[in-house]
């Protein structure tokens, strides 16, 4: 019989999953209408939100059911590991690409900037790499059940933990210190144009960074308890957490994806300059509603200022 937790839970992951939906597909909605917004970080955040599309649509929906049943096909759980690994690999580019942005600012020809290419290896690569899990996981006595006939689950969680978290997250950490120390601790004095033109240059680059730490940050914090839990469980071979503190674990990770788009649209100028634009749009005031003697005073002026008006929002 299920319970209170459960039930509340339940709520909670269908919130989190309309969250996950409307801010994913909002932000590919804005790289898709507004070309000012593509550049290699938005297409990477573009990868990112079809990959939290994913969880939202598979693995969120299977954490609800599990609650109630038991008969969940293997099959669904495969999308969730492959779109977890495309994020973490995107995150991964997006250091690398901020890390020669910053480093070697001339060199614009390196392939791993190109989004064509980029795209499918991190969707092929996280494909392959995940595909062990179509193997570990086989319908066992009514349930969808880990199979440590065919590999130890603790070198299983092992292998996740590593390829999907430690490694990548160090990659990350060492290229952002890099790039943090060429932008903060080498700065140039600006006692002539050159220089000042110079300290101009490095600013949006500060935002991007900064912007790409907070995401890397809160990444890092939401799968945390998720593997911790993972690898207590496989090395104890039962975890004795309770109940409500092991489904806090798996929801955290999973609102990693609702979290995501909110924090791309909200930290970055020209995403948050469109939606911003996006909803100004749609908050038009009826000329029935405004006083004829002062349209026609100020008509002129209005109609004047309207294109300054829309670059500043």
């Amino acid at each position: 019989m299920t319970g209170t937790t459960e039930v509340s839970f339940s709520i909670v992951y269908a919130i989190t999953m309309i969250v996950a939906l409307a801010g994913n597909t909002l932000l590919i909605y804005i790289v898709w209408k507004k070309p000012d917004t593509r550049n290699l970080t938005s297409f990477l955040f573009v990868n990112m939100a079809v990959a939290d599309l994913l969880i939202a649509v598979f693995q969120m929906p299977i954490s609800i059911t599990i609650f109630y049943f038991f008969h969940i096909p293997c099959e669904l759980y495969y999308p969730a590991f492959v779109s977890t690994n495309a994020s973490i690999f995107c995150l991964a580019v997006m250091a690398f690409d901020r890390y020669f942005a910053v480093v070697y600012p001339f060199r614009s020809s390196i392939w791993f900037r190109k989004p064509k290419i980029i795209t499918p290896l991190i969707w092929v690569s996280s494909i392959a790499l995940m595909s062990v899990a179509l193997v570990v996981f086989k319908f066992i006595d009514g349930a969808c059940r880990f199979d440590a006939t065919v590999i130890l689950p603790l070198a299983f969680w092992s292998y996740i933990l590593v390829l999907t978290y430690l490694l990548p997250l160090a990659i990350i950490s060492i290229l952002y210190i890099i790039a943090a120390v060429k932008l903060w601790l080498h700065e140039m004095p600006a006692d002539d144009e050159v220089h000042v033109n110079q300290r101009q240059q490095q600013i949006p680059k500060k935002k991007v960074i900064r912007m790409l730490i907070i995401v890397v940050v809160v990444f890092a914090v939401c799968w945390l308890p998720v593997h911790v839990y993972q690898m207590d469980k496989s090395v104890k071979k039962a975890a004795l957490w309770p109940p409500s503190l092991i489904y806090f674990c798996y929801w955290l990770s999973q609102a990693n994806s609702a979290i995501n788009p909110w924090l791309y649209i909200g930290l970055n100028g020209k995403m948050k300059t469109a939606f911003a634009k996006m909803i100004g749009s749609r908050r038009t005031v009826s000329p029935k509603l405004e006083n004829p003697m002062v349209t026609a005073s100020r008509g002129k002026t209005n109609f004047s200022k309207s294109p300054f008006q829309d670059t500043k929002l």
